[in-house]
C-alpha cells in the first residue's frame, strides 16, 4: 500500500507517477472531502467525490492542497471516466493551473462559509451572486461540489472571499441556539452576555475566547464579543443600542452561533 499526503504529492503528480502501473484504487481523505480514483491498466477509469463522478470528481480532487491518500491494489468498481491517460492528464494539468490562481480559497475545505456582517456594499457578478446566495452555513467543499460547475464556483468563491463578501470559519461542531433578548443600558458596549453554564459548554468545545454571531427574525445580523453572566439561562443580554440595530427588543428570540474567526471581532 502506498500512503502519503497531498500537500507533498498532489493528485496530478500522483496520477503521473501511477500511470505506468497495472491498476488499483487511490483513496483520498481531506478536510470536508472523501473521494476515490480508480486506475485500470494504464488509464484513469473511475472517480467519485462528494456525489460527483467522472471528470467532475477529478476536477474537485485536483484542487485539494491537503489531505491523506492511500493507493491499494483494488480494481475500480466501475468506469465513468473516458479518454486515454495522456488526455486525462493533459486536461488535469490545465485544471491544476486554474486552481493555483485561486489564492483566497482556504486549504481546509471543511471550513464553514458565512456572509460577512457589517461590510460595505459590494457589486456582485451573476456567478458570484449565485454562490453568495447558496454559501451561508455550508462548507467550502459543499459549495464547490456541483456537477458541471466546480471550477466556475471555485473562481466565484475565491473572489467573494477576496472581497470579504464571505468569510470562512473553522468547523467546531457547535450549532446555533435560540436565546431570548434582554437589553442592558449605560455606555454603548459591543459585548454580549450569556449564561455562565452555556458559556462554559461552548468554551470546552471551541476554546476561549470566542465570539457570537447574532441574527434577528428580521434578518439583521452582527457579531459580538461574549462574556459569561450567572443566572440568565436561555437569555442573551445586548446593549439597547445593539438590539435596536438588529431591529429587536426585549423578548425577541435571536439565533445565536458561537464561532472563532481569524482577525479581530467586528461588531
Amino acid at each position: 500500500m502506498l500512503k502519503g499526503n497531498l500537500s507533498d504529492l498532489p493528485l496530478l503528480e500522483l496520477l503521473q507517477a501511477l500511470a505506468t502501473g497495472s491498476g488499483g484504487t487511490l483513496r483520498i481523505q481531506a478536510p470536508g472531502v472523501e473521494g476515490a480514483v480508480g486506475l485500470a491498466g494504464r488509464r484513469v477509469a473511475y472517480a467519485e467525490a462528494l456525489g460527483l463522478s467522472g471528470m467532475d470528481a477529478l476536477i474537485l480532487l485536483t484542487g485539494l492542497r491537503q489531505g491523506r491518500f492511500a493507493y491499494v491494489g483494488e480494481p475500480p468498481p466501475a468506469s465513468n471516466v473516458e479518454g486515454s491517460m495522456e488526455a486525462v492528464l493533459t486536461d488535469l494539468a490545465a485544471v491544476a493551473d486554474e486552481w493555483k490562481k485561486l489564492t483566497h480559497l482556504p486549504e481546509d475545505w471543511s471550513r464553514t462559509l458565512r456572509q460577512a456582517a457589517g461590510r460595505r456594499e459590494i457589486e456582485l457578478a451573476l456567478d458570484e451572486l449565485g454562490v453568495f446566495a447558496d454559501a451561508e452555513g455550508k462548507t467550502v467543499a459543499e459549495v464547490l461540489a456541483v456537477p458541471g460547475e466546480v471550477l466556475e464556483r471555485a473562481r466565484a468563491l475565491d473572489r467573494l472571499l477576496k472581497n470579504q463578501a464571505l468569510t470562512s470559519l473553522p468547523t467546531q461542531g457547535v450549532g446555533p441556539v435560540t436565546l431570548v433578548a434582554l437589553p442592558y443600558y449605560g455606555p454603548p458596549s459591543p459585548v454580549a452576555y450569556v449564561d455562565l453554564e452555556l458559556y462554559q459548554r461552548w468554551a470546552e468545545k471551541i476554546g476561549d475566547p470566542f465570539k457570537l454571531r447574532v441574527r434577528s427574525p428580521r434578518g439583521m445580523e452582527a457579531s459580538y464579543r461574549v462574556e459569561p453572566r450567572e443566572q440568565i439561562p436561555e437569555r442573551i443580554m445586548l446593549h439597547d443600542r445593539e438590539l435596536r440595530k438588529l431591529r429587536a427588543g426585549r423578548g425577541t428570540k435571536l439565533k445565536v452561533m458561537p464561532e472563532v474567526e481569524d482577525g479581530p471581532i467586528k461588531p
